[in-house]
């Protein structure tokens, strides 16, 4: 398998199964930080919250529009979904009825956990290879399981699964 199946595997399907949910719009978001940070990360090579950073964060979410409103969409979804399982900032949340991402006036914002993880899984699959480097991601393998958790002759996913020797 190559590095894209194992994406697809680990992260495109699962993601798409939960996109599904109208209820799961903070795991969703809480997958797709991950993944368009290790992009970004990449692309910029910076930190995030740095001007090169926030320059390839705009370039993906240009309804942005400046370093200041791409510093504090990351401080408020990525740093208070990642570190605290909430938003920061009560008047900030998580809406399918919005656009992709929304700022007011006032420094509010809004996200949709969809269309934001639809465009993070776009971003990675249209630059595979950036997103590729660094860390290697988990080597994904379908195997047998016969074990009594699972349905005889069933599949599952494991990580870098080696097949015991024959005998």
């Amino acid at each position: 398998m190559s590095g894209r199946d194992d994406f697809e595997l680990w992260y495109g399907q699962p993601l798409a199964q939960l996109m599904k949910s109208e209820h799961a719009g903070f795991p969703v978001v809480m997958i797709a930080f991950p993944l368009l940070e290790r992009y970004l990360r990449q692309k910029s090579q910076s930190e995030p919250n740095t001007p090169p950073f926030n320059r390839f964060l705009l370039s993906v979410m240009p309804e942005l529009t400046t370093e200041a409103h791409a510093n504090l969409f990351w401080a408020i979804y990525r740093h208070g979904l990642l570190h605290n399982v909430a938003l920061s900032r009560e008047s900030h949340g998580l809406s399918h009825s919005k656009p992709i991402v929304e700022i007011w006036p006032n420094d509010k914002v809004w996200l949709n956990p969809t269309l934001f993880a639809e465009r993070v899984l776009k971003t990675i699959r249209d630059d595979f290879a950036v997103f590729e480097q660094g860390i290697p991601l988990p080597k994904a393998a379908k195997f047998a399981d016969f074990s009594a958790s699972f349905q005889p002759g069933g599949t599952f996913v494991g990580t870098s699964y080696q097949p015991p020797p024959k005998k």
